[in-house]
């Protein structure tokens, strides 16, 4: 990336720090996550470098370059990875244990960068339903846990489902009436605590390309994963895109999709999204 074109990138990041800090004035924060949110988090001193994961945000790439920071991935291990036999997820948190003294794991944080992924949080949770709930041929674990319940509690006579697997809007039904949040579809909010941390550098899975590069150009990591490569989407039914929600938001009442919104509102606010 050009000098003049890391200039750009490096002012709209700063841009997406300033919206976060405003909108975090105007937020109450009525529960401190930031024991949770600690533990959870990827802190690589060696590289300087700390990320927070989120599911559904580019989770599985980071995972994987976080393996090669740790010099752990193998021909093996990757076609594991990549036949599903083995989590790359694993293998990092494994090789990033953290200190049983959360004020040592913090103290470690503050002398790293921080960063973490976000991107539209309705087609998030789009990308999390088509992933674990839609299809349930090998998510059976989520269907037992939670597909079969939303199906027969949320399905409405006039949804013309025939299926076993819940809706989308089942689902957005389920969210709405129990805020339940399992880690693929929780708040980033709640997942990051982003007011707490002032992270360095937020990204968005709508530039990732450009914003991972800068990332990388800026923190200087070029050097360790320039050959990396990672599995692209695992999902056999396609990629989750803008023009995917458009389709699977097309007969759900507003009045549902307001719902969704005041439940993730922060999250839309402190990252910039519009509604829909």
């Amino acid at each position: 990336m050009s000098e003049s074109h890391m200039e750009n990138v490096k002012r709209e990041f700063d841009n997406r720090r300033h919206q976060m800090s405003r909108v975090c004035k105007t937020i109450e924060v009525k529960e401190s996550r930031l024991d949770t949110v600690l533990t959870n988090m990827i802190i690589d001193t060696e590289h300087n470098i700390s990320w927070c994961p989120i599911y559904k945000a580019a989770s599985s790439a980071w995972m994987i370059y976080f393996a090669a920071l740790k010099n752990v991935l193998t021909d093996f291990t990757m076609d594991l990875i990549q036949r599903n036999r083995m989590q790359v997820s694993d293998i990092v948190r494994q090789k990033f244990r953290h200190d049983a003294n959360l004020n040592k794991t913090y103290e470690k944080l503050s002398k790293t960068k921080r960063f973490l992924i976000v991107r539209h949080p309705l087609e998030r949770l789009l990308s999390a339903y088509r992933d674990k709930l839609e299809h349930m041929q090998g998510r059976e674990y989520y269907y037992k846990r939670f597909g079969r319940r939303i199906a027969l509690k949320y399905r409405q006579s006039g949804d013309n489902a025939t299926r076993l697997e819940p809706t989308f809007a089942e689902f957005l039904r389920f969210i709405a009436h129990e805020k339940y949040f399992d880690e693929h579809w929780a708040p980033y909010y709640r997942t990051c605590e982003p007011c707490e941390l002032h992270y360095d550098y937020i990204l968005k899975v709508e530039t990732l390309d450009r914003d991972q590069n800068f990332l990388i150009q800026d923190t200087k990591l070029s050097n360790y994963l320039y050959e990396v490569k990672h599995p692209g989407n695992i999902n056999p039914h396609g990629t989750t895109t803008r023009k995917t929600l458009d389709q699977y938001i097309t007969g759900i009442p507003r009045s549902l999709l307001d719902q969704i919104y005041k439940i993730y509102e922060n999250d839309y606010k402190l990252f910039n999204y519009s509604f829909i």
